[in-house]
């Protein structure tokens, strides 16, 4: 199937397929967007009612009970350190994943309704048990699982570069995994393993990433109103996109069906892939989605000690200073570097370790970095006090300050720690 061929399909014979719906498939259809509104109402219910006893439910299975304080920080790091638009598609990719793990009885019938009424195909099939298609959607939701935690772990780093590729690669998943769920149905109907309905999609993108942006972008164009308001709680924003989506859900079954038509006979002269062939995707996969948990349970461990920080109590021994001040010249004009040293004590009434490698202090006045500082690490037992002698290396540029008038106001104190090499959490100290 040529690029043009593939465009021509996804984005005007499967949204004009839609005007081909009859009576039964209306029916089904129906069935499908109220059996998937009342499943997400349900669930975003529950979550909303029992936010605390569920999470301390999940607390309890994966941290020991003296984690739970912490779980709000976590959370807190990670909604901040992603791109909202990750974020945004993160939760629309996962009301695709709901949907397709608890209604894909349903799905599969209006599928097939659709396929039968519109005279798309002569309506034969013998499908898969229900059970393997349940097993199908298992291996699914794995693929899912360990694509969005690539996606989450590039989206830590703070650079430029980094965001521009988890932004890009989140888009590009959604887009891929919402045709993929739409399109594969009437193709296992037609007895298509997903291994070779995966293989003829990769040489075919185009035609499945087109009709993922043309059923998907709306859901998106929705999130970025609701992301404008800080007010709400992710949970919250999960639910109006959960409830929204369901009726573009519901839309791209009988598109997906016209499509999937459209690439039966490519697939019927496409070779399955070989059994090596599918035992080293699957080891792949699931290698990665073991490098990619224990990558992030490092994360979270790290984040852990170092967030025992905020927790500590302080006490400068002010007899301790020593420092090596630049020329004044320098200091006011051009970039200079301050050497200082005192002793800090440290008490550490926690039952966690301090742990705190090589960070800097951020100095900042209206968003400009005026100084940065560097601090050697440093650990406190739990339970102990200990007296940490701090070396700073302080390189400052005064010089970005313009208008002496307000030199009291706008500045602002950043503590960058490293939870993880090159992966940075900032604690606000200061804002005047």
């Amino acid at each position: 199937m040529q690029v043009k061929q593939q465009l021509i399909e996804s984005l005007y014979y499967a949204p004009k397929s839609l005007s081909l719906i009859r009576k039964n498939t209306a029916q089904w259809a129906g069935v499908y967007f109220l059996a998937g509104f009342f499943l997400f109402s349900l669930f975003i219910w529950q979550l909303l009612d029992n936010e605390e006893a569920i999470k301390s439910m999940l607390l309890d299975y994966f941290f020991p009970k003296s984690w739970h304080g912490f779980s709000e920080e976590i959370a807190k790091f990670i909604f901040d350190s992603q791109a909202k638009t990750v974020i945004a598609n993160g939760i629309i990719a996962g009301s695709l994943v709901f949907a397709s793990m608890f209604l894909f009885p349903i799905k599969e019938k209006y599928s097939a309704v659709f396929e039968r009424e519109s005279g798309l195909s002569d309506g034969s099939a013998f499908e898969f048990p229900l059970w393997l298609q349940a097993w199908e959607e298992v291996k699914l939701f794995l693929f899912y699982l360990t694509s969005q935690l690539v996606i989450l772990w590039i989206g830590y780093y703070p650079f430029w570069w980094t965001k521009v590729i988890s932004i890009g690669l989140s888009f590009l998943f959604l887009f891929f995994t919402f045709g993929l769920d739409f399109i594969s149905p009437t193709l296992q109907r037609h007895r298509k393993r997903y291994s070779l309905v995966l293989k003829v999609l990769f040489r075919h993108p185009i035609v499945v990433i087109a009709f993922g942006a043309l059923f998907s972008l709306p859901i998106i164009a929705i999130s970025k109103i609701v992301f404008l308001f800080p007010e709400l709680s992710l949970i919250e924003m999960t639910g109006i996109l959960f409830l929204c989506n369901i009726l573009f859900l519901t839309l791209a079954i009988p598109a997906g069906t016209r499509v999937a038509v459209s690439l039966l006979p490519v697939i019927d002269a496409t070779k399955p892939p070989l059994k090596k062939t599918k035992i080293y995707g699957y080891s792949s996969m699931l290698a990665t989605l073991a490098v990619m948990m224990f990558l992030h349970g490092g994360l979270i461990s790290s984040f852990h000690h170092k967030s025992q920080l905020l927790k500590a109590n302080y006490s400068i021994d002010w007899g301790s200073f020593d420092f090596d001040l630049p020329s004044l010249s320098n200091f006011l004009n051009d970039k200079a570097l301050t050497k200082m040293s005192f002793d800090l004590e440290i008490n550490n009434p926690t039952e966690f370790d301090i742990l705190i490698e090589e960070s800097q202090i951020w100095i900042e006045k209206k968003d400009k970095v005026i100084a940065t500082i560097d601090i050697n690490g440093f650990n406190v037992p739990a339970g102990q006090t200990k007296k940490i002698n701090l070396k700073f290396d302080s390189n400052s540029d005064l010089g970005k300050i313009t208008n002496f008038r307000e030199i009291l106001e706008n500045w602002r104190v950043d503590f960058h720690l490293e939870v993880w090499p090159g992966i940075p959490f900032v604690v606000n100290i200061a804002n005047q």
